[in-house]
C-alpha cells in the first residue's frame, strides 16, 4: 500500500509538471517579447507604439530583426508622412483662423515633432536593411493596417481653420497615420495608388515584392518625408542631409533605371543646397 501511494504521488507530480510546462511567455525585453508586443500594438491600432517596439527590437541582431526592418520601413515611413501632411493642414488653419492661431500652431508643432522623430527611425531602418539584406525578394510579413485609403473628410477642417473637439482631432490624427501606412504599403508593393489590389494580395497571404521595387519606394519616401526638416518647418538641415545620403546609398544598391537616375539627380541637387557646418 505504501509503495502504491508513493507511485501515485510521483505520477500526480509528473502530471502536474507536464500540465504546467505549456507555452511559456517570452521574457520581458527579449526579442520574442518585443516582436509580440509590436504585433499586438499593431492589431490594436496603436501604430506609433508598434513602431517603438520595432525600434527596440533592432538594437540587437536576432531572429526577428530582419522582418522588423522591413516592417518598420513601411510603418515608420507611413507614420511620418501621415503626421507631416496633417501638420501642413494645421499650418494652413493657423493662417486662416486668426482668432485661434495659437491652437492650430501648437498642433502643427507637436505633429512635426513626432514626424521628425519617426522619420529618423525610418531612416535607420532603411540603412539597416540596405546594409544587411541583399536578398532578391522582400517579404511583407505583416497584416494590412486598420483604417481607410480614403483621405478623411475632417482634414478639410484642419486646412480650413475650423476648430475641432479633442475627440475629433484625435480621430483625424489616427486616420492620417493609418492612411500614411496604407499608402506606404502600396508603394512598397509597387502598386502606388491601388489599395484595392494590395488588399487582395494580402488576403491571399504574405506578399513578396522585388527588392528593387521595395528599395525604390523607400527612397522616394525618404526624399518626401525629409521635407519635414526644411527651413520653413523644423529647420534641421543636417537631418535632411542624413536622409538624403541614405537615400543615395540605397539607390546605389539596386539596378539603375531611368526612374532611379532622375530621383538621384533630385537628391543630389538638394544635397548641394545644404550649408557646410
Amino acid at each position: 500500500m505504501r509503495l502504491q501511494a508513493l507511485l501515485l504521488a510521483v505520477g500526480v507530480a509528473v502530471f502536474l509538471t507536464a500540465c504546467s510546462s505549456g507555452p511559456t511567455t517570452p521574457e520581458a525585453g527579449s526579442p520574442a517579447f518585443l516582436w509580440n508586443a509590436a504585433r499586438q500594438a499593431y492589431r490594436n491600432g496603436d501604430l506609433l507604439k508598434a513602431n517603438d517596439r520595432l525600434s527596440e527590437l533592432q538594437q540587437s541582431d536576432n531572429e526577428f530583426s530582419p522582418r522588423a526592418r522591413i516592417w518598420q520601413i513601411v510603418l515608420a515611413g507611413g507614420i511620418a508622412r501621415g503626421y507631416s501632411e496633417l501638420a501642413d493642414g494645421y499650418e494652413s488653419g493657423a493662417r486662416i483662423n486668426r482668432d485661434n492661431t495659437l491652437v492650430f500652431h501648437k498642433q502643427m508643432i507637436d505633429l512635426r515633432s513626432m514626424a521628425g522623430h519617426v522619420a529618423m527611425d525610418f531612416t535607420q531602418a532603411v540603412h539597416a536593411f540596405v546594409d544587411r539584406d541583399p536578398s532578391a525578394d522582400v517579404q511583407l510579413a505583416f497584416d494590412l493596417p486598420p483604417g481607410s485609403a480614403i483621405q478623411p473628410l475632417a482634414l478639410r477642417k484642419a486646412y480650413g481653420g475650423i476648430l475641432m473637439q479633442d475627440a475629433e482631432a484625435e480621430s483625424l490624427e489616427t486616420a492620417m497615420v493609418e492612411l500614411g501606412v496604407i499608402r506606404a504599403m502600396c508603394r512598397a508593393n509597387g502598386t502606388e495608388g491601388d489599395s484595392a489590389q494590395v488588399l487582395e494580395k494580402f488576403k491571399a497571404g504574405e506578399v513578396t515584392t522585388p527588392r528593387a521595387t521595395f528599395v525604390y519606394a523607400a527612397v522616394k519616401m525618404l526624399f518626401e518625408v525629409s521635407d519635414i526638416f526644411a527651413a520653413n518647418k523644423l529647420d534641421e538641415p543636417q537631418h535632411s542631409k542624413v536622409m538624403w545620403e541614405q537615400a543615395l546609398a540605397a539607390l546605389h544598391s539596386i539596378p539603375e533605371t531611368k526612374e532611379t537616375t532622375a530621383l538621384a539627380t533630385k537628391i543630389q541637387a538638394a544635397l548641394k543646397k545644404i550649408p557646410n557646418t
